[in-house]
């Protein structure tokens, strides 16, 4: 049985919230949510879907019953502004209780558009201005090192995201101290606030190579961020087990942004809005 799972099961961590996360109903009551509540940034987090379900259902460790359990993975989205679906699968787990999300987007809601830690809800930290996630991560994972603790770090960021150079000054750390306990998820879905990636600053070829600088080899390494079984093979590489000594590892996952929702798949234009504005319908068949 490989390491990761067998801590879970020894430390009887609610291993059958496997069968819980389903992304296709994260995807649903991910759009739900944006509809609803008319709030936009509804596309970055769809690129999210697929990625957060598998990282959740069948690898982070943590305690559905203590949500500030000491001996829980952290995860960090800092793409934070992309956390719809982050909400919701932390909605079907039991952290965030649905009361928060029928009035999300409302002056009634302790919910933002970007994230704000909450370690009743399990939000790690406050993240959404760019470029500060993956710093506080470096930060966590270097403190677990120290302390002697088995915790992980994950971080999430976008690939625009990864034009800011304080990502780059906490990869130097994380190389230089070769935190083998932190994993950096890039979501690789082209796209950033008003344009294509590869139009602005560097493509994800280009992004990925860089990224191998910082990295040991085969540590570096790019896979579907739709299919879920390439995801958890590529996730599996960093926590089926944990080589002492090899360093930071970072996955390029290649999504689409605003997955699952044909009127904004790809679509420059729909990075802040919520397709209501444009006459969609929740209901609507697609």
């Amino acid at each position: 049985m490989d390491s990761w799972l067998a801590k879970k099961l020894y430390n009887g961590l609610m291993i059958k919230n496997q069968k819980i996360l389903d992304s296709s109903e994260v995807i649903d009551k991910t759009i739900k949510l944006s509809c609803d509540t008319g709030a936009g940034h509804l596309a970055p987090s769809l690129s999210t879907v697929n990625i957060l379900t598998v990282l959740f259902r069948d690898f982070l460790m943590f305690d559905v019953n203590n949500p500030r359990s000491e001996t829980r993975d952290r995860f960090i989205l800092s793409k934070g502004h992309g956390c719809y679906a982050y909400y919701v699968i932390l909605n079907m787990l039991g952290f965030i209780p649905q009361k928060e999300l029928d009035v999300f987007n409302t002056a009634e809601s302790s919910l933002f558009g970007c994230v704000c830690a909450n370690e009743d809800y399990m939000l790690e930290a406050s993240t959404g201005s760019l470029g500060h996630g993956l710093p506080i991560a470096v930060g966590m994972a270097w403190a677990f090192k120290m302390k002697n603790m088995p915790n992980r770090v994950v971080c999430m960021v976008g690939d625009g995201e990864m034009q800011e150079g304080s990502n780059f000054e906490s990869l130097q750390f994380a190389s230089r101290y070769k935190l083998d306990n932190l994993l950096v998820i890039v979501d690789g879905n082209g796209l950033q606030g008003c344009d294509y990636v590869e139009d602005v600053a560097l493509s994800n070829d280009k992004l990925l190579e860089l990224l191998s600088v910082y990295t040991s080899e085969n540590r570096a390494i790019r896979a579907d961020g739709h299919d879920e079984m390439a995801i958890a093979s590529a996730l599996a590489n960093f926590f089926s087990h944990q080589v002492r000594g090899e360093g930071v590892m970072a996955i390029l996952f290649d999504t689409i942004k605003g997955y699952g929702l044909p009127i904004a798949e790809g679509k420059k234009n729909y990075h802040f809005r919520c397709p209501t504005q444009d006459g969609y319908s929740y209901k609507q068949v697609e």
